[in-house]
């Protein structure tokens, strides 16, 4: 494994992941419970908005019913025909014949007056005379509203308008001509009809303003509601509520610098559509409708603290509630945190310790769920991976030490060597050279093989014990091969294991030349081969066929510890291939029927000992 390649800690841990969930899901809570917020404020607000709507239309129909009574009642007193005859007959309320019928004509009108309880006077005002007849103040004089300029508006709407009603409060107090008519009534005002062509006369039917009070009900919808009663012009007629919001009411109109540069009064309308407006130091929330018959607005204004109240005790509600699940929130995501990462950390660091071939201890296991199993099955699956590495590479030991010593100990050697000097002497005394050279070779052959203990030799002994083998085998086999030698002198102290060639020749004496009746040759050749030093045997026997070969290849690399005649090849095999290596170790057989075997073993130059270089000489003084 590339630990190089490994990046730890990893870019996003557990903990990130857990911190951005449990943030994440705050958020998403906290934002559901914004919009709840919002929903729930403007489902109350609809609500408010609509319970108000409600309560003014309540009021203004009622109202109107009463102003559309009081109309019908100034439509009956201008249809009286003797009024019309004494106002007819005295146009100016200044003549002293008149006295009697205005006293005459104020009876009439007190007669219609009764009619209605609420009805507070009923008056003409004779613009010939400028003067004023009401049922309650009797007769008074206007002066000066004989001056065109004097003249109040609602008096030159009235006579404008030929018979059409004129609705108005404080009518005759609000203006300079009539500073002696009483306040706080709402007039109906007509144009009285004579034949005689004079001074126009005008009825006025008042009615106090208390009567909303009764028209507009004593029940406020919510605490501190203020109700309004305005004109078009902004002016208010009529106003209920709390102290601070009848000061606030009377304040409607306030000064401000117009546009043009001069200076006045400009009147302030709230806006109509739920708007929050600002009457003295409060805020209010402004709901109106408008009467089609009076032209009036009624306004009722409610206080912003009394809307929002609710809200504002919900919200600090659920923002409470949402603190209190942010720190439990928190404190789950650390417990959950800590019970996800002390056995993640745990296992991390038995993994790198393992990693760094350190000796294992077992990861310790707190509790035996989903991450103790995995803990548990760490520590089983890291122990029996060393066992099973311990048994492999006993294994492999015992293997290569019983095949060692398999080709060693065979026979004691003191024995061996007794006996084999005694036939020397023996074939010496007797003048049998044939047999003293033979089994002085013999006795060589055996030293070498032994080589007291020794693994490795050098290719100088190898090739001596290969002659004195090849020297034995050529008695057995009088004139049946020759042997050829290509060795590089520069490698005859190189150190190889032990009996890497006499298998190979054996195998090719035994295999490839006794099967063949002509005499053949037998080639043993050590060179370099670029980063590899070769060790050959050629033969030029029998050969082997390529289905055989192939057979013989996959035998020879099996590890399977069967016998059969590959035994001392797959043996060499197996020794070469534990000490070398597979990738510093090449084991070749190539053969054609009747055209020779070779069998080459290539080993990589560095992992070879007492390597000399055909540059180097034995004289070092250059």
């Amino acid at each position: 494994m590339n630990r190089s390649k490994l990046a730890f800690p990893p870019k996003r841990t557990i903990k990130s992941t857990l911190l951005m969930f449990a943030v994440g899901s705050l958020a998403v809570f906290a934002a559901v419970t914004f919009l709840l917020i919002l929903w729930f404020q403007n489902v109350l607000e609809q609500k408010i908005r609509t319970s108000a709507e409600q309560a003014l239309g309540t009021a203004i129909s009622g109202i109107e019913m009463y102003m559309e009574n009081t109309v019908k009642l100034s439509e009956s007193i201008a249809a009286s025909d003797n009024l019309l005859k004494q106002l007819g007959r005295y146009p100016d309320f200044r003549s002293p014949d008149a006295v009697w019928p205005l006293l005459e004509v104020m009876g009439d009108l007190k007669s219609f007056s009764v009619v209605n309880q609420y009805i507070d006077s009923v008056g003409i005002y004779n613009e010939t005379s400028n003067k004023m007849l009401t049922t309650k103040d009797g007769i008074y004089s206007a002066s000066s509203a004989s001056e065109p300029e004097a003249r109040p508006d609602w008096l030159k709407i009235v006579t404008g308008y030929k018979g059409t009603p004129l609705i108005g409060a404080d009518l005759a107090a609000s203006a300079p001509a009539f500073a002696g008519s009483r306040s706080g009534l709402v007039s109906v005002a007509r144009l009285l009809r004579t034949s005689d062509g004079g001074g126009a006369n005008v009825l006025l039917v008042n009615t106090e303003k208390s009567i909303f009070e009764m028209l507009v009900g004593d029940s406020p919808l919510w605490k501190g509601t203020g109700i309004l009663i305005y004109d078009n012009g902004g002016n208010v007629i009529w106003s209920k509520g709390d102290p601070d919001f009848q000061r606030a009411a009377a304040g409607w109109i306030v000064p401000e610098q117009p546009q043009d540069g001069r200076g006045g009064e400009v009147r302030r309308f709230p806006a109509s559509e739920y708007a929050p407006v600002t009457l003295g130091d409060r805020e209010y929330r402004f709901v109106q409708k408008q009467s089609e018959l009076t032209g009036w607005k009624v306004a009722m204004c409610i206080p912003e603290e009394e809307i929002m109240g609710e809200i504002r005790r919900m919200k600090l509600l659920l923002y409470a509630v949402l603190a209190v699940l942010v720190l439990l929130s928190f404190a789950l995501f650390t417990l959950l945190y800590m019970q996800i990462s002390t056995p993640i950390r745990q296992l991390m660091a038995g993994i790198r310790r393992v990693e760094s071939g350190a000796a294992f201890v077992p990861v310790p296991i707190s509790m035996m769920d989903e991450f103790g199993y995995l803990q548990k099955r760490f520590n089983d699956m890291v122990v029996n991976e060393q066992q099973m590495r311990q048994a492999m590479f006993e294994q492999e030991l015992r293997g290569k030490d019983v095949e060692l010593k398999l080709l060693q100990s065979q026979m004691n050697p003191h024995f061996l060597y007794n006996t084999l000097d005694s036939i020397y002497w023996a074939a010496e005394r007797s003048d049998n050279n044939e047999i003293s050279d033979m089994v002085l070779d013999l006795s060589r052959f055996f030293r070498l093989s032994l080589s007291r203990g020794k693994e490795f030799v050098t290719v100088r002994e190898t090739i001596d014990h290969l002659k004195t083998y090849i020297r034995i085998q050529q008695f057995r086999h009088k004139g049946k091969f020759e042997v050829e030698w290509d060795i590089d002198d520069t490698l005859h102290e190189v150190k190889i294991i032990k009996l890497m060639l006499q298998p190979v020749v054996e195998n090719a004496i035994v295999h490839g030349l006794e099967a063949l009746a002509d005499a053949c040759r037998l080639r043993v050749r050590t060179v370099r081969d670029g980063p590899w030093i070769l060790f050959e045997v050629t033969d030029s026997g029998i050969g082997i066929p390529a289905p055989r070969l192939k057979e013989l290849l996959e035998a020879v690399r099996d590890e399977r510890p069967e016998g059969g005649k590959t035994y001392g090849l797959r043996n060499l095999y197996q020794r070469l291939r534990l000490i070398y290596g597979e990738e510093d170790m090449r084991f070749e057989m190539t053969s054609e029927p009747f055209g020779g075997t070779t069998v080459a073993i290539r080993i990589a130059e560095s992992r070879l000992e007492g390597v000399r270089h055909e540059d180097e000489g034995d004289d070092r003084r250059g």
